[in-house]
């Protein structure tokens, strides 16, 4: 009996071609519309995922709070915390100092970033002449620095000055650093050295080496450093780090230890996409509301054209289930058919748009499940008016149709 309900609305759908395709229409741009923007913001999501994840290591840092403790870190107490912490590159404390560069031609400005090592292992710092400065290079305090693609074509006028010489002015502390490697820009690297006539210019520097430099003693000034470590052990990283850490500065029960885990920001990123990509989902799926709006319009339509013809179905003994199960079906495969032409529509034209900006084109079958179910709901929701018109229609009545 279904069968026959079913092959009864195809038979109608097929009789008005034309209408039933306009009417589909609404369902298969409302439908494209909001797989496209799902698909586009999943692959967005991976991607920056993907640039995030290639940074290098994830990051915690540990701090001191100085409302409650008058400790510092000591270079021997931040070398038994990275001994002791497991799955960790290292730590490393964060100086960031403002300088000059000079040179005959011209003085200018310079962000020296400052720690240990084990800073090669974060964002932004792939070496593509030379090397990243080592444990000796800090241990012993030597005046080297790694300069980014910029600073080096402002001071040389090309790349490769590995083993060059730079003066650098401190605000009075003045001292000769030599050039062991140069890291591809990042694009804050950039961005700064292309400020107008007044550009910025970034690198990095042992701590020990900028510290010897402006007489700083590092034993008694740092509150913080930072962990660098793999991302799969972020976790765990974070919840040994502040017990071990009171337990090498003597500070357990009271509370003075903080940890942040700026490494969040993958975090932090997915749920701005996720709120991003919704709203603008909701927006486009407004338009779906226009196509179930649509097909309604159309199916009472056919049901006033078709008055007669259900007149005499129902005076030869049509039941009103009947009756009422044809008009659902007719617009369920109506919504269904536009929700298919929709997805492969909406696919075919997020794959595209993926591979022309750059994003992973990935697909979740869920979503497309989901789609084609909605769709169909779609069908079944706006089609319950005409249907049940059509289906308490007084058989006389309809008969007297013209």
């Amino acid at each position: 009996m279904y069968f026959e309900y079913i092959k009864s609305a195809i038979a109608s759908i097929r009789s008005n071609k034309g209408r039933s395709f306009l009417t589909m229409l609404g369902i298969i741009i409302g439908i494209a519309a909001v797989l496209i923007v799902l698909v586009i913001g999943d692959g967005m999501k991976a991607t920056v995922n993907s640039e995030i994840d290639s940074m290098g290591a994830s990051t915690v840092t540990v701090s001191l709070d100085t409302l409650k403790t008058e400790k510092t870190f000591t270079r021997e107490q931040m070398n038994t915390i990275e001994d002791t912490l497991k799955g960790i590159y290292g730590i490393s404390p964060s100086m960031n100092f403002g300088a000059y560069f000079v040179t005959p031609r011209k003085t200018y400005d310079a962000y020296v970033s400052c720690g240990s090592a084990v800073k090669v292992n974060s964002g932004g710092n792939k070496i593509i002449h030379g090397r990243y400065f080592s444990d000796a290079d800090v241990n012993e305090a030597k005046k080297v620095l790694v300069v980014c693609q910029s600073t080096a074509m402002k001071l040389f006028g090309y790349e490769e000055v590995v083993g060059e010489t730079v003066h650098m002015d401190f605000y009075g502390y003045e001292a000769d650093f030599v050039i062991v490697g140069v890291r591809e820009d990042t694009s804050m690297d950039a961005a700064y050295a292309s400020f107008g006539d007044e550009p910025t210019l970034m690198c990095d520097a042992p701590y020990t080496s900028v510290a010897e430099v402006i007489s700083f003693n590092p034993d008694d000034q740092f509150t913080s450093f930072a962990i660098y470590m793999d991302k799969e052990n972020k976790d765990q990283v974070i919840s040994s780090a502040r017990s071990i850490v009171e337990n090498v500065m003597g500070l357990r029960g009271e509370n003075a230890v903080k940890i942040q885990a700026s490494a969040g920001m993958d975090q932090t990123t997915d749920t701005i996409l996720n709120i991003i990509t919704s709203v603008v989902a909701i927006i486009a799926a407004i338009s779906l509301l226009v196509g179930g709006i649509g097909v309604m319009n159309i199916m009472t339509v056919s049901v006033t054209e078709r008055t007669r013809e259900i007149g005499i179905r129902k005076s030869l003994g049509a039941r009103t289930g009947s009756i009422l199960t044809q008009f659902l079906a007719e617009a369920a495969i109506l919504t269904f058919t536009g929700g298919i032409i929709g997805i492969i529509t909406g696919l075919s034209i997020a794959y595209l748009i993926c591979n022309v900006v750059g994003f992973t084109f990935m697909v979740n079958p869920m979503l497309v499940l989901g789609v084609v179910l909605i769709s169909t709901s779609i069908g079944l929701f706006f089609g319950i008016y005409p249907a049940k018109r059509a289906a308490h229609l007084d058989p006389i009545e309809a008969l007297r149709t013209e």
